[in-house]
């Protein structure tokens, strides 16, 4: 069998993909994958660097060999600059060389008409995967423009979204830029049943279009944790993509055995790839052991393996709900088959546990047998909304696996002010809520208001009049009562006038400080005790810095400094920088002060 990988592996020359290794019986059919790359103007600026050709190149590596892919861009034109075809050597080919047609930029934003186009052609299961930076923008103008606008979103939402679910076509969406329209993308995703993922950054595209790529051929990977993973002797072949900054020192691979290996200097079986942003180094028949990675690792990187040995799941759903738990079941295959009894292997253990994209576990629990195989628990309910990763480990004395899937975490209930801001809609999300087993209560300020049933899964809130220099919060909450269990859930609050500067307290609601003139009116200042406390209070915290750091560097410096320490003069110097330290000090707080005194006067 390992025979077999290592010539597979030269036969192919590049074309197999660690994403196509150890595959789920439902993955493992050949993916077919429509690529969509927003083309607008706007993406200037969102991505000025071209990340979106990394992105492609990635996806051009991924993929397994014998799926089917195709690009396709959109601004106001629709066009196909690599029709589909059989993902092979010369399709990743074409595929790098699109770079350029990426910066051809277009006016205007149709995200219907790229998805009628892109997913028109008749077939089985299709991925389609949206990257854009913006929301429907057609050509026009006035309130003609505003019309057709408001018309494309409506039918993606209402018929078209559900009419690709019905065609077996999935459609992930990749956020970029805060100008998205985000509920457009989530929705459209979630009615598919694709992941909506969001680079906040043009830096972080990768790791999102990795997120995707990982939904859709998902795979097995060993734990990479500080630049180092463990190869166990049931590992047929690794392939380690790891991240790093563009102007990166090389990245270096060192076997169990301390060998060394680089881009420029490793095995004619082992085949290395380097971009400007990640290598993907490829081993057919490594040395059981621990390998290290010299170099940086950027946080997203991973090895992913072929192996006999396989940790298996049902479909890890992309969306999850805040305030609803996630149950899991997992199980341990080899060749296909679940183990079980005899054949499970011994001291295993198996766990889940929801991560944040910095790697922070937010909720986990340890999964037990049922004794038919099959490892099951139940996660706690996420509390906050935004991109998560689901993630199974299963492990013993000797070996590990592990399976990660990213999710995308929203609230059961999406609540929509009006244009007016005289009512907000609320639309269940969650796909078994309704009117009946969904009560929802809403206050703002202290004063309960009305929420008015409004179709099968809406709700309809009318607002009082507000003062348009404020802004308030509307509290809501949620009680969900399924197969007589209810659910208590409060969603985040839905900020009335979010461009108001001053919050309900009086405080401004901007965030930090700002540095603003005085209004004509405005004689009012900070109080003189209030600056001289906070300034006092950054002296102490500073005097505490560097008294801990002086501690901790005392006993290195101790002996060259006490023969100086003996000297009366040592001690003359110190005391005279400290006087006069003191002394800069409080001619720094008249300063302040007359400053201060200065703006109390009136304007004449």
């Amino acid at each position: 069998m390992r025979a077999l990988f290592a010539l597979l592996l030269l036969c192919v020359g590049g074309g197999l993909s660690p994403l196509g290794w150890a595959q789920d019986s439902a993955a493992s059919q050949t993916p077919d994958v429509r690529m969509i790359f927003d083309v607008s103007g706007s993406m200037k600026a969102n991505d000025p660097g071209n990340l979106r050709a990394s992105a492609l190149q990635l996806a051009a590596t991924l993929l397994p060999s014998q799926a089917r892919g195709s690009v396709w861009t959109f601004g106001s034109q629709v066009r196909n600059p690599l029709p589909d075809g059989k993902v092979d050597a010369q399709w990743r080919r074409r595929a790098r060389s699109l770079a350029p047609q990426l910066v051809d930029y277009q006016q205007f934003t149709d995200i219907e008409g790229v998805l009628r186009d892109a997913t028109d052609a008749p077939g089985g299961k299709r991925h389609v995967v949206l990257l854009t930076d913006g929301m429907v923008d057609l050509p026009g103008s006035g309130e003609e423009k505003r019309t057709r606008d408001t018309a494309s979103r409506e039918t993606l939402l209402a018929s078209l979204a559900p009419e690709l679910a019905s065609r077996d076509v999935v459609v992930h969406t990749i956020a970029l830029s805060h100008n998205v329209d985000r509920e457009l993308l989530e929705r459209i995703s979630q009615v598919t049943g694709g992941l909506a993922a969001v680079a906040e950054t043009p830096e972080a595209l990768l790791r999102a279009f990795l997120d995707v790529l990982e939904r859709i051929v998902p795979s097995d990977q060993l734990p990479l944790e500080k630049g180092s993973f463990d190869v166990d002797d049931e590992v047929e072949g690794f392939n380690a993509l790891l991240f790093h900054d563009e102007d990166a020192p090389e990245i270096a691979l060192v076997g169990p055995d301390g060998e060394r290996y680089t881009r420029d200097d490793h095995p004619d079986d082992m085949l290395w790839q380097s971009n400007p942003r990640y290598d993907l180094i490829r081993v057919p028949e490594p040395q059981v052991g621990e390998w290290h990675i010299e170099g940086p690792v950027g946080r997203d990187s991973r090895v992913s393996i072929e192996s006999p040995l396989q940790l298996r799941s049902d479909t890890l759903p992309p969306t999850l709900y805040l305030g609803f738990d996630v149950p899991i079941d997992a199980w341990l295959a080899r060749e296909g088959k679940i183990l079980k009894g005899d054949t499970l292997p011994e001291d295993v253990r198996l766990r889940g546990e929801l991560r944040g994209l910095d790697d922070e576990t937010l909720a986990s629990t340890s999964l037990q047998d049922r004794g038919d195989g099959h490892f099951t628990g139940t996660l706690a309910a996420p509390e906050e909304a935004g991109n998560a990763r689901l993630v199974l480990n299963a492990d013993s004395d000797s070996w590990q696996r592990e399976r990660v899937q990213g999710v995308n975490v929203v609230t059961p209930v999406s609540a929509t002010l009006n244009d007016d801001a005289t009512q907000v809609t609320l639309e269940a999300q969650h796909p078994l809520l309704n009117v009946d087993n969904t009560q929802i209560s809403a206050s703002l300020l202290g004063e309960t208001l009305d929420v008015v049933p409004d179709g099968e899964r809406t709700w309809q809130v009318a607002l009082p009049e507000i003062d348009p220099e404020q802004s308030v919060p509307l509290d809501l909450d949620v009680s969900v009562t399924l197969d007589d269990r209810t659910w208590s859930i409060a969603l985040p609050a839905l900020r009335l006038n979010p461009e108001a500067r001053i919050g309900v307290s009086g405080a401004d609601v901007g965030g930090g400080p700002r540095a603003e003139a005085l209004s004509d009116g405005d004689t009012t200042a900070p109080p003189e005790d209030a600056s001289d406390a906070r300034e006092e209070g950054n002296l102490t915290a500073l005097a505490g810095a560097l008294w801990d750091k002086a501690g901790d560097e005392w006993q290195a410096l101790r002996p060259h400094v006490e023969p100086y320490a003996k000297r009366p003069t040592t001690w003359a110097v110190l005391a005279a920088l400290l006087l006069a330290l003191l002394l800069l000090w409080r001619l720094r707080r008249r300063s302040q002060r007359r400053r201060h005194r200065r703006r109390h006067e009136p304007q004449v």
